[in-house]
């Protein structure tokens, strides 16, 4: 252990506590209450566990959350796969939509690179 002891609260962002935890080296890091109580100890891999998405995740929220709820009556109709955080999109699309589709999933978090393979339908 280090003195004083390095510790994170159970509010604090998930990112901020990875951050600590790799600045000071540590694989274990005690959770402290307000009163700097313990109350748990979390690794360094469950920090890096929740901050990076696994590929089905990324597109399971693209096909639900874009597709469905924001751009297509049938989300079928295009096809999304997702390879280490590259998006490829398929399919056939409004060419009045397809910019702002792609440029949804572009911003999406843990998506590194969107590879265009749509054709335009007017």
């Amino acid at each position: 252990m280090t003195y004083p002891a390095v510790t994170v609260h159970p509010a604090d962002p998930v990112a901020d506590a990875a951050w600590t935890a790799a600045r000071s080296r540590l694989k274990r890091l005690p959770v402290t209450d307000y009163r700097g109580r313990l109350v748990g100890v979390v690794t360094r891999a469950d920090l890096l566990q929740t901050l990076v998405r696994d590929d089905t995740a990324i597109r399971e929220e693209i096909e639900t959350r874009i597709l469905e709820e924001k751009y297509l009556p049938d989300p079928q109709a295009i096809e999304v796969t997702v390879d280490q955080g590259v998006v490829t999109v398929t399919g056939k699309v409004d060419v009045a939509l397809a910019p702002r589709l792609l440029e949804s999933i572009r911003a999406m978090e843990d998506v590194d690179k969107v590879v265009d393979h749509l054709t335009g339908i007017t």
